[in-house]
């Protein structure tokens, strides 16, 4: 069953000068709305483009009337039309601030623009600092101590970590330290050294988690995560076996494994360099190499080498991807101290591997308009085996995977999602 793509409706569309005295609606003056979140970004942004053809304010149009001219509010209320397999109506309700305007247009009876729209805590950010020094503290402690200098106005889910990361704040902005603290993050009861968080924002609010903490999720929810599956043969009624499922729109694979970019990110190993202040001494070729221990994964569990014998690696073997460092050892700490606050040695170069095996299949879906979903939630694909008999789910390409990236976009007549789905391997969890 296949939702509709109508039209949204747009229940509020306001726009709000920067001293606040003048508000005007513009929802009919809206031609293209479209709302983006990434699990590598840490701010929603929107883009808005408008046509105004009367004299909205003084007998002046909308742009020089109010006029804009950047940090002016934006509110907005979008009620999308959504089918008896999503669920009840759903509702894009939020509220951005003028980041920039461009394609300006101004003629005598008629402007355009394209307003584009950042969060409230975007612009907070950029006016905010760390300045403190941070000792003896495990990760996610920091990251509830500097998140509250941008005042957020929403929820914040923050996933617990297992190690201390000392550093300076350095006068670095709230968000640019979060992403830096997201690389070096190690979660609770990780089965190996098994760093790699993200730092991101959805309309629901801010989240520090964990890439295992994603795909844990990801299987729990497997029962109530969106299904949408594809197919090129058309609908059969009652009697289709996808009841329950929405059809995939369009569908296109970005990457299916890519081996170059694979050994050239240190996915399946990695040399370690790494420097000793106190000792002067570098890492000793016998300890250099690394090996990606068995992760939480999506689909199959599958060894990441290719070496036959991945335990007696040669010592001059050369991994293809470099991972280099310093030691933080005593900087922080009063006087002269031997003891390592943070031992990089296998945290970074899991790290590395972690982020890039994450994104190993990557796919472009567009869907019926379904904002009730948010950037790093759950869906469940389904694709068809090819085959001349009847029709079945393909076990390999089918399964769970996790949105990296969500645009909902709404036109004059239609509504979709866009969607960037990935995993890290084939196969539907928990089968071979």
């Amino acid at each position: 069953m296949s939702a509709a793509t109508g039209a949204s409706i747009y229940e509020e569309f306001t726009i709000t000068s920067r001293d606040g005295s003048k508000t005007v609606d513009i929802r009919g003056g809206v031609i293209d709305f479209q709302y983006f979140e990434n699990l590598h970004s840490p701010t929603v942004t929107a883009i808005v483009q408008v046509a105004d053809t009367g004299n909205t304010i003084n007998n002046q149009g909308l742009y020089h009337g109010l006029p804009i001219r950047g940090g002016e509010r934006v509110s907005f209320k979008v009620k999308t039309p959504v089918d008896a397999a999503m669920g009840v109506d759903a509702v894009l309700k939020y509220v951005m601030y003028v980041d920039k305007t461009t394609d300006v247009v101004t003629e005598r009876q008629f402007e355009g623009f394209v307003l584009h729209l950042v969060s409230r805590e975007a612009i907070s950010n950029k006016q905010s600092r760390v300045a403190r020094k941070y000792i003896g503290q495990t990760v996610d402690k920091c990251v509830e101590q500097i998140l509250p200098l941008v005042e957020p106005l929403q929820s914040v889910q923050i996933e617990k970590c297992e190690n201390v990361y000392p550093f300076v704040g350095n006068l670095r902005k709230p968000f640019t330290v979060l992403m830096m603290l997201a690389a070096k993050a190690i979660p609770v009861g990780a089965k190996s050294a098994s760093s790699g968080f993200f730092f991101w924002q959805t309309r629901l609010g801010f989240n520090f988690k964990s890439i295992d903490g994603l795909i844990k999720n990801a299987v729990e929810k497997k029962s109530t995560a969106q299904r949408y599956y594809y197919s090129q043969i058309l609908d059969t009624g009652a009697g289709n076996p996808k009841q329950g499922a929405v059809k995939i729109i369009d569908f296109k694979a970005n990457k299916n494994n890519d081996l170059t970019e694979s050994l050239e990110k240190g996915e399946m190993s990695s040399y370690r360099i790494f420097f000793n202040p106190l000792t002067f001494e570098f890492t000793q070729p016998k300890d250099a190499v690394f090996k990606p221990k068995d992760d939480v994964r999506l689909g199959h569990t599958e060894k990441a080498s290719l070496v036959a014998d991945p335990d007696n690696i040669p010592v001059n073997f050369m991994a293809p991807r470099i991972v280099s460092g310093v030691y933080n050892i005593g900087t922080l700490d009063p006087g002269v101290s031997t003891a390592t606050n943070y031992n990089p040695f296998d945290d970074v170069a899991q790290g590395v591997a972690r982020y890039s095996k994450f994104s190993t299949y990557d796919y472009t879906i567009l869907v019926p308009a379904n904002t009730n979903l948010v950037a790093g939630d759950p869906v469940y694909l389904e694709f068809p085996k090819v085959s001349m008999d009847t029709p079945d789910i393909d076990p390999e390409q089918s399964g769970l995977y996790i949105i990296k990236e969500i645009t909902h976009k709404f036109y004059t007549n239609k509504s979709y999602t866009s969607m960037r789905v990935v995993r890290d391997t084939f196969g539907i969890n928990g089968q071979k």
